[in-house]
């Protein structure tokens, strides 16, 4: 409520300001051009009437018209003569500001086209329409007959245009703020371009700058004394017949064109103005130089005054406006090669980085820097519709919006606010949206909120497109003033964008390429994980293999060994005979042999049917001490030849064991055998078993068995490792052999309930045992 308050409140001191501006300058022309004639030679109020409106007040028209009708109430004319009046001028000014809108001209006057425009538009042509009803209105009610009526418009054209043109461009260029910073503006860019380091050298220092502004009012103030001086002496000169031939009235123009050199379109139209106003002041006081040139004759006087203000105005601006051209066309051609080598380093900074995050912030900083704005940002659209500004740059004294994030509805309305601009724009060119001051443009609510909130007074936006979508949209924002872009700005800016898709689509294929090496790499992982499982599968197979070949070559030697050697000694005491008698017990023991030979085959294709190899044990009471005399039988050659001493010291009286024959046989051979294989010949073995109560409540007793020997003993190491299984695989090339056949004693051991170990010094000798369960397992 206390803002629609505010706004009506600031809108009626508008109207009444722009009221009181017209009715006054009204009255100041009949004040001081009180020459007794039909039409005045100058009309201010119609140069300020267009100058309002090409100001862009909303609504100023009203203004216009009510003080135009006040204005003519008070020179004693009817409500209906004020009323036509106040038409004649307003839709003279509203006819004058559609021309020259729709030309396309700019309020700046800084180029030789928008003075003609003006000069043509404005001048010229506006103020014909207000002359025709003025006229008009004159014969229709009597007050002017009808054969004047070419005079009386021409009066009242020619006042017209020379208020327009002596009023309206001081309007324009003093008090319109895009005008007023105009001047600098085409200078800043190249300013605001250069590194740091050169900027430095183009700015100057403050006492400089101080010491130059000193200067530069010195030389204003001696130009403005000069100024007033000379067009007093020159249009309040008395009338002298001798004086009438010295063109006196030339004088001021040199001091106009010294305006237009030194201080711009700003410093031209206020000389002008000034030399205008001291020309027909000078001739309503009946003196001047234009006067004695009529010889007297006032109208004379005044068509050659318009003449003289209206050549001398036209000429002033079109020399400033040529000025101007030429140094923007100089600071162009500078800006041109500032702006393709500054280009090309920030492009190359853009895309030297591959990182996506890393090229946004570095394309808002870099474009703060070269438009020297006060927020640059970039705003990320979602595949939700939503949009977040991923990107910042910022002066320290304005609000940040990095993280922002807006819904679907302000994405919506900023879309539709560059589609409506692609929609203006041929094909391809990017909807690029320049804004020189925000309050003079509607726009949606959301985005007008956003304005105000950031306090924006001029913004551009432009699109940034990947891959025929809408990345996002790089926003320039200026929040200390409106600011009246360059083309080269924006040119600029959209030179940056482009090198900006470029550097997101170079991003995102660099992503696209490190997401296929990450699975690529993946890939290989995975593979190499089942290579090694195949390693070690094989190394399984690898050790398996070696197992089977060191089984059959131990486990089967023993039988065969000793088969072998029944035959041997068959064959030597029979040297001379084709046919040997073999006893009984001979062949008994060869069957033994193969049998035991075709038990273990049988073991082992069993043992090895699968990965985890088990023992079945074929179980039967039995005396411990016939094993041992089978175990004898079998190595009794073997132990011969070794020299080997075996001493049974096993009790006759023993009670009987349940275990299984073969296997059990098997575990003395392999005691045996190992004892003889690493102790030299001569050893003495010694072979004992006693009953032991386990150290427990049960009544459970064991029969314990030792092997002991002299030999040369082992470590505790050894001890430690010599029933484990050995097998050289690819890990362990440095071992030579396994240890099959102590590691299948402890696997028989162990399946049938029993223990096995080793007790061994070095130089004493080795000492076997394991332990048994009773048949009956009772006392």
């Amino acid at each position: 409520m206390e803002l629609g308050v505010v706004r009506v409140s600031t809108y009626l001191l508008k109207l009444v300001v722009i009221t009181l501006a017209c009715f006054l300058s009204g009255k100041l022309t009949v004040s001081v051009m009180n020459l007794n004639l039909e039409a005045s030679p100058i009309w201010f109020p119609a140069g300020v009437a267009l100058a309002i409106l090409l100001l862009g007040h909303k609504h100023a028209w009203v203004g216009v018209s009510v003080g135009s009708f006040l204005f003519a109430l008070s020179t004693g004319a009817t409500w209906l003569a004020a009323a036509v009046a106040a038409i004649g001028t307003t839709s003279s000014a509203i006819v004058g500001r559609a021309l020259l809108q729709r030309a396309g001209w700019s309020p700046a006057l800084d180029s030789l086209r928008d003075t003609l425009r003006f000069l043509a538009l404005a001048v010229v042509l506006s103020p014909m329409l207000n002359a025709t009803i003025s006229t008009l209105k004159a014969c229709a009610t009597g007050l002017l007959p009808w054969r004047e009526f070419g005079l009386h418009w021409l009066l009242i054209e020619l006042g017209d245009g020379i208020g327009i043109l002596v009023t309206t461009p001081l309007l324009l260029l003093w008090f319109s703020h895009s005008s007023f910073s105009h001047l600098l503006l085409w200078a800043r860019p190249l300013i605001a371009l250069r590194p740091q380091s050169q900027r430095n050298q183009w700015q100057q220092s403050p006492a400089q700058q101080s010491q130059t502004l000193r200067w530069r009012i010195l030389e204003a103030l001696l130009w403005v004394a000069l100024l007033l001086t000379l067009s007093g002496f020159v249009f309040f000169a008395p009338m002298q017949p001798g004086v009438a031939r010295y063109p006196l009235e030339y004088l001021p123009i040199a001091l106009m064109v010294w305006a237009a050199l030194r201080f711009g379109q700003r410093g031209t139209v206020l000389s002008g103005f000034i030399v205008s106003c001291f020309a027909f002041w000078g001739l309503a006081q009946s003196k001047g130089p234009l006067l004695m040139d009529a010889n007297g004759n006032m109208e004379q006087a005044i068509f050659l005054l318009q003449a003289f203000v209206g050549v001398t105005m036209g000429i002033a601006l079109m020399l400033t406006a040529t000025i101007a051209e030429r140094q923007q066309a100089e600071i162009q051609l500078r800006f041109a090669a500032e702006r393709e080598r500054l280009l090309a380093q920030t492009a190359q900074r853009i895309r030297r980085s591959l990182d996506l995050e890393e090229i946004l912030n570095t394309t808002v900083a870099e474009v703060r820097q070269l438009l020297h704005a006060d927020r640059v940002f970039i705003t990320r659209l979602g595949m939700s519709g939503h949009s977040l500004a991923v990107a910042e740059s910022v002066d320290p004294h304005w609000p940040s919006v990095r993280g922002w994030m807006s819904d679907q509805r302000v994405a919506q309305e900023v879309e539709l606010l560059f589609k409506q601009e692609s929609s203006d724009r041929p094909c391809g060119v990017k909807p690029i949206r320049a804004i020189d001051d925000i309050g003079q443009v509607e726009h949606p609510p959301l985005v007008a909120e956003y304005h105000r909130y950031c306090q924006v007074k001029a913004s551009i936006g432009i699109p940034i497109m990947v891959c025929d979508k809408m990345f996002g949209i790089l926003l320039v924002n200026q929040c200390s003033e409106p600011r009246h872009w360059q083309p080269l700005e924006i040119n600029l800016l959209e030179q940056l964008a482009t090198q900006v898709e470029l550097a997101l689509q170079q991003g995102q294929l660099y992503q696209h390429l490190q997401t296929l090496a990450a699975s690529l790499e993946g890939q290989v992982q995975e593979r190499t994980a089942e290579l090694q499982q195949r390693m070690q599968e094989l190394q399984s197979l690898n050790q398996v293999k070696d197992l089977l070949l060191h089984a059959v070559a131990h486990d089967l030697r023993t039988p065969v060994q000793g088969m072998s050697m029944v035959l041997k000694s068959l064959r030597s005491k029979n040297l001379d005979c084709s046919a040997v008698a073999v006893p009984c017990v001979k062949v008994d023991r060869m069957i033994q042999s193969c049998d035991h030979q075709l038990n273990l085959l049988h073991a082992l294709l069993e043992g090895h049917a699968d990965d985890t190899p088990t023992i079945v044990l074929q179980c039967q009471p039995l005396q411990l001490h016939q094993v041992v005399d089978s175990a004898r039988a079998n190595l009794g050659s073997l132990l011969t030849e070794n020299q080997i001493t075996l001493n049974d010291q096993i009790p006759s009286a023993l009670p009987c064991i349940h275990a299984d024959s073969q296997q059990l046989r098997q575990v003395f051979e392999s005691l045996l055998l190992n004892a003889v294989k690493h102790n030299a010949p001569g050893l003495t073995l010694t072979v004992k078993a006693t009953i032991e109560r386990l150290p427990s409540l049960s009544p459970t007793r064991m029969l314990h068995c030792t092997i002991a020997d002299n030999g040369k003993g082992m470590s505790q190491d050894q001890c430690d490792r010599l029933f484990q299984l050995y097998i050289r695989g690819i890990d362990n090339q440095h071992l030579t052999g396994i240890g099959l056949g102590l590691h299948r004693c402890k696997q028989i051991i162990t399946a049938h309930g029993g223990q096995v170990g080793v007790t061994s010094h070095p130089g004493k000798g080795s000492q076997f045992w394991f332990t048994l369960p009773l048949a009956d397992g009772k006392a």
